[in-house]
């Protein structure tokens, strides 16, 4: 079992917390494309007491993922703390976008914590979650730290995620625990192709670029309705054709007063979000038609409040339960929606969402329940609850809201610094991958030795970022032996030995 730290936070943490977030909002003015404006230092502050109510709750363990709240008790639901649960990575993930917001070295340092707990969570193989368990939380602390080993973990977590990708249907299989199912493939799998494109981004291995974007193809062509409205599942046979479009989620047809169509809210705002990341890393139209087409439907279905049930179909009053995490991933995904098309309908339509949830009717803070947001719903008779994800991308969408109303954030240290790692794998037959990482944008130059230090040849010479960084080497026509490469940059240098084997 791994060890962990306990951290306790005395009561001067509480005031610098709130005198950080209350002077940041001061020194900032808000001048977004909405005359709209949102409560950010309240909500900043009491959700920061909501964060720290939940490390107390956790007895500051690293090893508890909250995933949803009790429907009784209003806590932490002990059920779905594993770290193998899908939901484990959205709480350190939350805890790094308020270092994010506040800059306060704590929140770095619970979020980490909690973050190098899930290393093992990157091994799962038995679903397609290692996305959201993986890149919500190794995934911000690598956007905020360019931390090597946060780097190596986004390349290791893509690349099992990359072993369900089955080239027959174009598309990664979602869950193996569907025994009377053939290949099932979820709306919420979209969220997941983010860890592939920015891995291929990272690393420059184009076949997970590739995987992604079939797979974004398949759920644009099988997923989406001409209305705009989306499945939640669609099974495939081992040629790619549909067997069948369902949900489990939503008001499934085999329930009671349900029927055949449903549209599940969380779905949909699965497919506004996915769908805009999409269009991020490709360019494609197409994804972006889709985003918007997605986004629309939400917002035609919306009741006054801006939170729809969890179903947009449900027929059945009893069960007819809101769901905040619909609206806290839509309200996100509109705004980056907003940044792409430059229509402040999207903008208009985020904060109108946001405004909704920070309200007391969504906003937890006056009474027991532990999470940020209340009345989200898991499934079809289990609603009202809190749930992590709503909370985390609510907080995304807050974040998003304030860069884009010129909101000046707290500067952060990169950990960064001029680094040259073992090549992979080591000994190697004439191909491996180089790892580098730079504490600055520079031209770079990597050179091949022989073991005496005659110069071989230059592998590398390019003008890099700051950050981590791959090379994928081949080195066919060497003789077998120990090489030496070195990687140089305004006078600095590092050198490292490789072996390699040629095959017989």
């Amino acid at each position: 079992m791994r060890s962990f730290r306990i951290f306790r936070i005395p009561c001067l943490y509480l005031t610098f917390f709130f005198f950080t977030s209350s002077q940041i909002s001061a020194q900032n003015k808000f001048n977004g494309p909405s005359s709209s404006s949102l409560e950010t230092e309240r909500i900043i502050s009491q959700s920061q007491i909501k964060l720290l109510n939940t490390l107390q709750e956790l007895n500051f363990n690293p090893s508890l993922h909250p995933g949803h709240t009790d429907r009784l008790t209003g806590k932490w639901d002990t059920d779905f703390l594993r770290r193998e649960e899908w939901t484990s990575g959205f709480f350190a993930g939350t805890m790094w976008y308020m270092f994010q917001l506040t800059g306060n070295q704590v929140w770095k340092e619970y979020a980490l914590e909690w973050t190098l707990d899930l290393e093992r969570a990157a091994n799962i193989r038995s679903d397609h979650d290692t996305g959201f368990r993986i890149y919500s939380s190794y995934g911000n602390a690598y956007r905020l730290l360019e931390n090597r080993e946060h780097y190596h973990m986004i390349l290791h977590a893509a690349s099992v995620l990359s072993e369900r990708y089955d080239p027959r249907i174009g598309a990664i299989k979602s869950w193996d625990w569907m025994k009377d199912r053939n290949f099932p493939v979820i709306i919420d799998n979209l969220m997941n192709l983010e860890l592939l494109f920015e891995a291929s981004r990272l690393s420059g291995k184009k076949e997970w670029y590739d995987m992604a974007l079939s797979h974004a193809d398949v759920s644009l062509r099988h997923h989406m309705r001409a209305d705009g409205s989306t499945y939640h599942i669609v099974d495939f046979d081992n040629q790619g054709k549909p067997l069948d479009k369902f949900t489990t989620q939503g008001c499934d047809r085999n329930s009671p007063g349900c029927r055949d169509f449903h549209v599940w809210s969380r779905g949909q705002a699965w497919a506004i979000y996915g769908f805009t990341m999409i269009y991020r890393y490709t360019g494609e139209n197409r994804f972006l038609n889709a985003a918007i087409d997605a986004a629309n439907y939400f917002m035609d279905q919306l009741p006054d409040d801006f939170v729809p049930p969890y179903d947009f179909f449900e027929p059945v009053p009893s069960v007819r339960t809101k769901d905040a995490s619909a609206s806290a991933i839509a309200s996100s995904a509109m705004l980056e929606l907003y940044t792409v098309t430059d229509n402040t309908f999207y903008f208009e339509s985020a904060v109108n969402i946001l405004g909704s949830l920070s309200s007391p009717v969504y906003f937890s803070s006056a009474n027991g329940i532990s999470s940020i947001l209340q009345k989200s719903t898991r499934h079809r008779g289990q609603g009202n609850i809190g749930t992590s994800y709503a909370d985390y991308y609510f907080i995304e969408a807050l974040v998003r809201y304030l860069n884009l109303s010129g909101f000046v954030f707290p500067e952060i240290t990169k950990e960064v610094s001029f680094f040259l790692d073992q090549n992979y794998p080591n000994p190697f037959r004439n191909s491996t991958t180089i790892y580098f990482s730079l504490d600055h944008e520079s031209w770079i130059k990597i050179d091949l030795f022989d073991i005496n230090g005659r110069w071989i040849k230059t592998l590398h010479h390019e003008n890099r970022k700051s950050g981590s960084h791959t090379l994928s080497l081949n080195v066919t026509g060497l003789s077998s032996g120990v090489y030496l490469y070195s990687l140089s940059s305004n006078g600095q240098r590092r050198t490292r030995k490789m072996t390699l084997i040629n095959q017989p």
